[in-house]
């Protein structure tokens, strides 16, 4: 909420996914930012996984650009095949040692989004928050020439090659 990239001029946590190793500890996470943010506790930042019936109506809100929730805390259910141009914040809270599924969750962060920061401003990169050292265990495989490029603010920038 506070390192985040921001929208809406600056007043509001761009698209986040949260990616959780469980459900368990996706709940914990929920937990935590309702009592940390308890104004937003509900709506701003939910759980999105298999073990909810209802899963599947979070995500199409999540797809929507100013609907709620802005966060998504997700099992496996958002780490490939959903295009939401608006995620600028991906969060790694889990271990992950594929390298073709790391880059299909960062490709989350990659998809373009004209204007979302305002009347020419388009998206030009997205944030990484890594707590597990993801990165660093694939830092080996970061192309040298690639539409994204990682930069000492743990940022990717989107259409650029890498300097």
């Amino acid at each position: 909420m506070t390192h985040g990239q921001k929208v809406e001029g600056g007043d509001r946590l761009g698209k986040t996914i949260i990616f959780a190793k469980n459900s368990k500890h996706a709940f914990f996470i929920q937990e935590r930012f309702d009592a940390n943010y308890p104004h937003l506790k509900g709506h701003f930042a939910r759980q999105i996984d298999y073990s909810l019936p209802y899963a599947q109506s979070l995500i199409e809100d999540f797809e929507k650009p100013d609907k709620a929730p802005h966060i998504a805390i997700s099992v496996d259910m958002l780490d490939t095949g959903i295009d939401v141009p608006e995620v600028v914040n991906l969060v790694f809270f889990k271990l992950v040692r594929s390298k073709t599924k790391f880059w299909q969750m960062i490709g989350r962060g990659t998809r373009l989004r004209p204007e979302l920061f305002g009347p020419g401003q388009d998206k030009q990169f997205f944030y990484v928050f890594d707590f597990c050292q993801n990165l660093e265990f694939f830092s080996q495989e970061v192309p040298a020439v690639a539409p994204y490029r990682l930069d000492k603010r743990a940022s990717l920038s989107l259409g650029r090659k890498r300097s």
